[in-house]
């Protein structure tokens, strides 16, 4: 059976209906207003083009303007938005909200390259005007071989190894101060900070900057702060720091608010309360953090706001803006839960509040 469909109107038909050129056709459609067009023949090209049923041709326009007013938008990885539940959802609709501002469209990179020279190529074919990576690492290749190559990018929520570059992120030094001063205001004088994630990621050493900065404001040295160096998933590991019988941490900070939910709420089944005998802190303070049992101190950052100012930077280095290098932050803030209470206080007898005998 042949297909009935009728041929695509071409701005050849426009041109022939409106009796001008299709040079002509094309600046009335494209809104040049460089070019002097009488009123009346602008008026016969647009008729005439709502009589055919026009629709330009995205890609044609794109090699006529250089500009195809879309901008590519990259996750880590392309489960994340699946994965990861509030902080990529609440980034996106900023993201989203930037784009309708700027009437611009969006193309998400959900396709998976395990090479990511693949993803470079797929970037740089010319179906969007700039890209946004979201949380990559500072040595990544593929951001350096973007920035080498000069093409539009902005780094959200991280920032790469290099001298010239455009991200946006929040304030992660005055989150992690903000933190550790909101537990030791509790007592609490021996930290645990979960930096599983590798811990060269921009975000995990700035939020230890600001960590570490409040403890010595509290005339407390670094070995007050414990590092985490494996996954929050193996328990084990966890459980022997936390039954230590010297220094063991009394609150516990995490990046990852779904491993902070996932240690919150199994930690009673091995004896400890939450929060009477172990404090929990994380990062980001979405939704996650606040329907936890026991819902989640939280620092949180404002991520509509960090996906809107991302997208707005981007436009500014596509349509040739002067953009200042570095990094845009926006302030992030503590919202207290009860997942934090006082430290506990030292119990003197020999048998500890877990049942244990003191060694």
């Amino acid at each position: 059976m042949t297909n009935p469909s009728k041929p695509r109107i071409s701005s050849h038909d426009v041109a022939r209906k409106a009796g001008v050129s299709q040079s002509t056709v094309s600046l009335v459609l494209n809104g040049r207003s460089d070019v002097r067009i009488p009123e009346s023949t602008r008026q016969r090209v647009l008729e005439a083009a709502r009589e055919l049923n026009y629709a330009r041709n995205a890609a044609a326009r794109a090699l006529v303007t250089g500009k195809t007013h879309r901008i590519g938008v990259l996750p880590i990885h392309p489960r994340c938005f699946l994965d990861h539940g509030s902080y990529y959802g609440n980034l996106i609709t900023g993201i989203i909200a930037g784009a309708l501002r700027f009437n611009y469209n969006l193309l998400l990179h959900s396709a998976f390259h395990p090479n990511w020279r693949d993803t470079y190529e797929d970037i740089l074919s010319g179906s969007a005007d700039g890209v946004l990576l979201i949380g990559r690492p500072p040595r990544d290749e593929l951001t350096l071989a973007l920035l080498e190559a000069r093409y539009p990018t902005v780094c959200i929520s991280y920032h790469p190894d290099a001298s010239e570059y455009h991200s946006v992120d929040c304030d992660n030094i005055t989150g992690g101060y903000l933190a550790a001063q909101h537990l030791l205001e509790l007592g609490h004088r021996h930290l645990l900070y979960d930096d599983s994630d590798d811990p060269d990621y921009s975000w995990i050493q700035e939020r230890r900057q600001g960590i570490l900065r409040a403890l010595e404001d509290a005339g407390l040295d670094a070995s007050h702060l414990l590092s985490f160096g494996g996954p929050v998933a193996r328990t084990g590991q966890l459980l022997k720091v936390l039954r230590a019988d010297k220094n063991a941490p009394t609150a516990l900070l995490f990046n990852d608010e779904v491993g902070a939910k996932g240690v919150a709420e199994a930690l009673p089944n091995y004896g400890f309360r939450v929060p009477e005998d172990v404090s929990i802190l994380n990062f980001n303070s979405t939704a996650i953090s606040a329907h936890a049992r026991p819902p989640l101190t939280s620092i949180g950052q404002p991520l509509g706001d960090i996906g809107e100012g991302a997208v707005e930077m981007l436009i500014g280095i596509v349509e040739g803006h002067d953009v200042p290098y570095g990094t845009r932050r926006f302030p992030m803030h503590l919202d207290i839960r009860a997942s934090t209470a006082p430290a506990p206080t030292p119990d003197p007898s020999p048998i500890n509040g877990r049942g244990e005998i003191r060694g």
